[in-house]
């Protein structure tokens, strides 16, 4: 039996993670028992940060580290290696001639292979993995069958399939990993994420990070909203507002705000109102409510 109460607060305290229990004891039973790992979530909800804080836990420094970022252009010899033609030609079908790609060196040196946004990868990529995936096993035709290392280990992420730019996973690589969902962290929890990686020096901090969280929660509330902001944009915004000489001017942190989460929203079809009006409105309805004054 694996102690998941202990190994989750060593990789919280290691790695500054706040909150993120029940998801890191879902992680690392699956990984105890040698599963393929797939966290979804929306963008900014940290999937990468846990995929790399479980990869250097279990031993994986920097260089066993391989990370894939998937688009439509990931071809299977982008994922697995090619022959290089000038070295075939000059020493034929053999080892020194083939480069090898980030699925097969995580497989021969042991190590965490990190595919970003799997599920923005061609059907022929992902077909590619399945051996790999389940049975331990990359055939390379006309040079070896490589056996994965015993601390080869795979943690894909994917974005909601509503998101626009993705393709459906095939029903054959979905089987072969344990999935994890990551929602937004609770208000408390954000809030001290804020103050953790905006690194504020004012004495103004827990009111800058409160103000932040609550425009970002707003955000993903209003009905005005397709896809509000992640937290990304309330570490922006706190990090942006402490630098002016007056965090408590209404016309400061309208435009920080503007500035922090103009990019990380999207708006509802057919709206009269501006993405820039939009973001105002949120903050002085922020700012005029009592606990702010």
């Amino acid at each position: 039996m694996v102690d998941t109460t202990r190994i989750v607060k060593e990789i919280q305290e290691k790695y500054n993670i706040i909150g993120r229990t029940e998801e890191l004891k879902q992680i690392v039973l699956a990984h105890a028992v040698g599963k393929n790992i797939l966290l979804e979530g929306n963008v900014g909800v940290g999937k990468t940060t846990l995929a790399k804080a479980i990869s250097e836990y279990y031993g994986s420094d920097a260089s066993n580290f391989y990370r894939v970022d998937c688009s439509e252009e990931l071809l299977p010899h982008n994922l697995v290696g090619y022959f290089d033609p000038p070295l075939v030609i000059a020493k034929g079908y053999v080892e020194d001639s083939y480069k090898y790609g980030p699925l097969t060196l995580a497989m021969i040196n042991g190590g965490c292979l990190f595919i970003n946004e799997i599920n923005r990868m061609p059907e022929s990529t992902q077909n590619s993995l399945l051996t790999s995936l389940d049975e331990g096993i990359l055939e390379i035709s006309k040079l070896k069958t490589i056996r994965a290392h015993k601390d080869f280990f795979v943690i894909a992420t994917q974005n909601p399939a509503a998101h626009v730019g993705v393709t459906i996973l095939g029903e054959a690589l979905k089987d072969r990993f344990i999935w994890i969902n990551l929602d937004y962290q609770t208000p408390e929890e954000e809030f001290l994420i804020i103050k953790q990686e905006a690194k504020m020096n004012s004495n103004n901090a827990d009111k800058l990070a409160k103000i932040s969280q609550s425009i970002i929660q707003i955000t993903r509330e209003s009905t005005s909203i397709r896809r509000g902001s992640s937290i990304r944009g309330a570490i922006d915004l706190a990090t942006l507002v402490n630098q002016y000489d007056n965090s408590n001017s209404s016309k400061n942190w309208v435009e920080a705000t503007v500035m922090a989460l103009y990019n990380k929203i999207e708006l509802e079809d057919g709206l009269t109102q501006s993405k820039k009006e939009i973001i105002t409105n949120i903050v002085l309805a922020v700012l005029n409510k009592s606990d702010f004054q």
